[in-house]
């Protein structure tokens, strides 16, 4: 579905979604979804806490800002090298992964755009993908 005023109307007139998780799903800046909830006279919806914390996901939906091309800022906590993180545990980027691949990354993280520090899930790569990258181009050598 593509990021309209009338397509995000017709999902929040049937979903009690966050402005934070509708921007995510269909790719487009928070405050936009904020305006056609505005136009539509609807209530703000803020992402549901449980047990007084928001979960990995809710952070990254928070602090991963939209940007040209696709790509995904981090506006929320970095280490030192600059490294987006959730938490002292865990990196924006394998939270980001989880929710682009539908599985947890196997490995380590990697940012596969020009964009460093990219936290667009659909930019990120782990081993198995890189593996089967390699496989591919082995096999396509071969031919």
């Amino acid at each position: 579905m593509r990021a309209s005023w009338e397509n995000i109307a017709r999902v929040l007139e049937r979903e009690a979604v966050s402005d934070a998780e509708l921007a995510y799903r269909l790719g487009c800046a928070r405050a936009l979804v904020s305006r056609v909830r505005a136009d539509l006279h609807l209530p703000p919806m803020p992402l549901p806490v449980a047990n007084g914390r928001l979960t990995d996901e809710q952070r990254y939906l928070i602090a991963a800002v939209l940007t040209s091309g696709g790509h995904r800022r981090w506006t929320g906590r970095v280490t030192r090298d600059g490294v987006p993180i959730i938490d002292a545990r865990t990196t924006a980027q394998r939270v980001a992964f989880r929710l682009a691949h539908g599985r947890a990354p196997q490995g380590r993280v990697q940012v596969d755009c020009r964009m460093k520090h990219c936290v667009e899930g659909s930019h990120l790569i782990d081993r198995l993908i890189r593996a089967d990258r390699k496989a591919l181009a082995v096999a396509g050598g071969v031919r």
